[in-house]
């Protein structure tokens, strides 16, 4: 019998996002979120990343379940490629969590591919070789989860995205009992989350937002618009219970925000949406200062509701002097251009703005260091793996593990398809795959290849050129062309004399086609390929760049 557990992520380690941790003993597989990374390649094509799944595809039938932590995208917006891989275990998540899922699945026709078992934190399940107990832990999402797991070979706790909020808006606060109980039976390994190991302070509690909130909407003379992530349900629900107390009226913008008001709703932590929500196209007809908008858009994404209303192209949404834009929001890494460019435009538009950097209008849903330093004081591991994080987080969480008395061997930091394996004496790296991702192109989910995504960077970055030319099928003789198309390559003025320039070129190429058509009959010469030689080398000798050149021959 093996006396080794394997431990593969997939996704999560040495970056934000892409969450997925395979944990596999003899002739079982429990997979532990399965997220997406969003992309910042969209302008190539790439909607978003997912974990490559050739490993898990591969023993498939060994793959019992899927359990969900906390219902964001970057720990189940992979769940639909997983399953259309053909590999669809229950999966086991909580209550808004499930119905998030719900949503998800439908948008690509697969809720009948998948069995959806909810629990609510606290509650076991068991296999056969794993018992899983969740416990509830804060996070910026409602019924967030950790898991404290029995193996084979001794304890582990997978923490999910987690904080410690001693005064959260809803649900319980996290059950620091039941991590402090394991400690005590002790446990073997701890995966904690690394995301806000920089900061040292603790994070604001979500009574102190409450606060703000009701503090800037009394104070508010014209329209408030508040951006958020739209799965922070409990956020939707302090603005509309502050909302109602104020006699103001609450407008959604973005479809995301409309789905999950109306799942909070469903499980019950929304409960006055009707006594406050108007539609947006109706926001005139009550005064200004009456008026809150619950706005997408918090990360500068393209076509979102605050990057339309910061464009002046919102069509019911138009801001003036005196209006308030609340974005609370986190600047994820890699967007800050991108909502530096929003914020910029929202306050030409005359609004005020304020945002992390001026204004504490949001709290992290991630654990300080203090909270981390916390949680393995309460659990004590032998071993330590940090998690979900870029690789500087991890490494700092790492060497917080060592302070706090984990001996400083069994810290181990991995990064994205190692192969671990965990003993009671042991955890090391025994195999290093090929790092596991998968670029997703539109939101169908097509697979799009490296040489493919090197193709359009070139496109983009050097421009492309065409030439056109038409052939007699039976003669071999060019009796039209050569047309020279560029784009992206040059500006409007030169590009004139660069295409006449480039003709030139062809018809040097084409007489010396032509000379060997005459002389054997047959010619000599790959003419598209010696023409796309000559192009390139020329507006290379002309721009800088290399662009790809396209000659085109058709055949009549």
């Amino acid at each position: 019998m093996s006396s080794s557990l394997r431990i593969i992520p997939l996704g999560g380690l040495g970056e934000i996002g892409m969450n997925c941790m395979v944990l596999e003993y003899e002739d079982e597989i429990l997979i532990v979120d399965c997220g997406l990374l969003f992309s910042d390649l969209s302008h190539f094509g790439v909607e978003f990343v997912i974990p490559d799944f050739t490993y898990l595809r591969e023993r498939k039938d060994k793959v019992k379940a899927i359990i969900a932590t906390h219902g964001h995208e970057d720990h189940i917006g992979a769940i639909p490629f997983l399953l259309k891989a053909g590999i669809s275990p229950p999966i086991h998540a909580s209550n808004f969590t499930t119905l998030m899922l719900r949503e998800r699945l439908k948008e690509y026709g697969l809720e009948d591919r998948v069995t959806l078992r909810p629990f609510k934190p606290g509650e076991s399940f068991s296999f056969k070789h794993f018992k899983v107990k969740t416990v509830s832990v804060n996070h910026s999402i409602v019924d967030a989860a950790a898991l404290i797991i029995d193996t084979p070979v001794g304890k582990i706790i997978h923490t999910g995205d987690f904080k410690i909020d001693p005064t959260p808006f809803f649900g319980q606060t996290i059950d620091l009992q039941a991590f402090g109980k394991a400690g005590d039976d002790g446990v073997l390994l701890l995966m904690s989350d690394s995301t806000n190991v920089e900061r040292h302070e603790h994070t604001i509690s979500e009574s102190v937002i409450y606060q703000k909130f009701e503090q800037l909407f009394a104070a508010a003379q014209g329209l408030t618009v508040v951006s958020m992530f739209a799965s922070n349900v409990a956020r939707m629900a302090q603005v509309l219970e502050i909302a109602e107390k104020a006699g103001k009226r609450v407008a959604l913008a973005g479809r995301s925000m409309e789905q999950n008001v109306r799942l909070g709703a469903e499980v019950g932590y929304i409960k006055n949406a009707a006594n406050v929500l108007i539609r947006l196209e109706d926001i005139d007809a009550y005064p200004r200062d009456k008026v809150i908008v619950l706005s997408t858009g918090s990360q500068g994404e393209y076509r979102s509701a605050l990057i339309r209303i910061a464009n002046g192209e919102h069509g019911q949404i138009k801001l003036q002097e005196g209006d308030l834009v609340l974005m609370s929001s986190k600047f994820i890494p890699g967007n800050e251009k991108a909502i530096g460019r929003m914020i910029n435009s929202l306050f030409k538009q005359g609004a005020e703005v304020l945002y992390e950097a001026v204004h504490d209008i949001h709290t992290s849903g991630h654990a300080t260091r203090p909270e981390l330093q916390q949680m393995i004081e309460l659990t004590r591991p032998k071993f330590f793996l940090p998690i979900h994080g870029e690789y500087r987080h991890m490494v700092h969480h790492a060497k917080l593990a060592r302070e706090t008395k984990v001996a400083a061997e069994n810290v181990l930091v991995a990064t994205n398809g190692a192969v671990l394996e965990l003993t009671k004496d042991s955890f090391r790296l025994v195999e290093q795959m090929e790092e596991p991702r998968v670029l997703v192109e539109g939101r169908e989910g097509n697979e799009m290849s490296r040489l493919v995504l090197k193709d359009r960077r070139q496109i983009g970055e050097k421009g492309i050129v065409f030439s056109l030319m038409v052939r007699n099928i039976e003669t071999r003789r060019i009796i039209s062309g050569p047309e020279i198309i560029t784009r992206g390559l040059a500006h409007e003025d030169r590009e004139g004399f660069l295409i006449e320039e480039a003709k030139k070129i062809c018809m040097k190429k084409l007489a010396a086609y032509e000379n060997d058509l005459r002389r054997t009959g047959e010619p000599q010469m790959d003419i598209q390929e010696e023409i796309r030689i000559e192009l390139r080398r020329f507006f290379f000798a002309n721009t800088g760049k290399k662009p790809v050149v396209l000659p085109m021959i058709l055949d009549l």
